[in-house]
């Protein structure tokens, strides 16, 4: 039996994610400036920072795949996503940060806007990569429900910090990458059919700076 084939419970899914007016188009920034506030009395704080997405896979009929084999499904040299007979078994999306101003330190997150939703079988994961090696930085995290509930990217349950160096003189970018599937469970999946879900994915600073665009996620 392939890895990923012959999968017993099938369910066509169709999720989409929109990163409004930022897809592979130009880095939207938020700029903002701050003198003797909290940490950094004394000095100026000047905060340009950015984010830009690109579609890697986007499926548009997913099936559920289990957690434990998310990491293999995106690591395929070829056919990412996609199982031993062609089916979609996630999203993956490439998210480069760039800082333009003084050292930062971000913390991502993903923001409900609407749900329809009943169940916690949603899930995303952030990666870094080095050539084709992908190493998570974050736990499976799930998304939840409700208007305003913010899913900040955690690692060993603590939230995971995005240190950028001074971009003043030459800009400073991290790639991530991230993936969105239905979690795999045993039973009956009939509930993750014909949903919706959009979220805002975004960056905020200590200083509470933040950047978000805006996710649209169907199925």
């Amino acid at each position: 039996m392939g890895l990923f084939s012959n999968k017993k419970i099938i369910i066509l899914v169709v999720i989409t994610i929109i990163l409004i007016g930022l897809v592979g188009g130009t880095y939207a920034f938020f700029t903002s400036s701050k003198t003797n506030s909290g940490n950094i009395v004394g000095s100026t704080y000047n905060s340009n920072f950015g984010i830009e997405v690109f579609e890697v896979q986007k499926s548009t009929s997913l099936i559920p795949l289990s957690d434990d084999l998310v990491t293999t499904a995106i690591t395929k040299t070829d056919n990412k996503c996609l199982d031993n007979d062609g089916q979609q078994i996630c999203s993956l999306y490439k998210l480069d940060v760039v800082n333009n101003g003084s050292p930062i330190k971000l913390q991502g997150f993903i923001r409900t806007s609407t749900s329809t939703y009943t169940s916690n079988n949603l899930k995303y994961m952030v990666y870094t990569s080095n050539g084709n090696q992908f190493t998570p930085v974050t736990d499976t995290l799930t998304l939840t429900h409700g208007s305003g509930d913010t899913v900040y990217f955690k690692k060993d349950s603590n939230n995971y910090v995005t240190n950028m160096s001074d971009g003043t003189n030459s800009p400073q970018k991290i790639t991530y990458y991230i993936v969105f599937w239905i979690s795999e469970v045993e039973g009956d999946q009939n509930e993750d059919q014909s949903k919706s879900f959009d979220c805002k994915v975004g960056f905020e600073s200590i200083y509470g700076d933040k950047l978000t665009s805006t996710f649209v996620v169907s199925t």
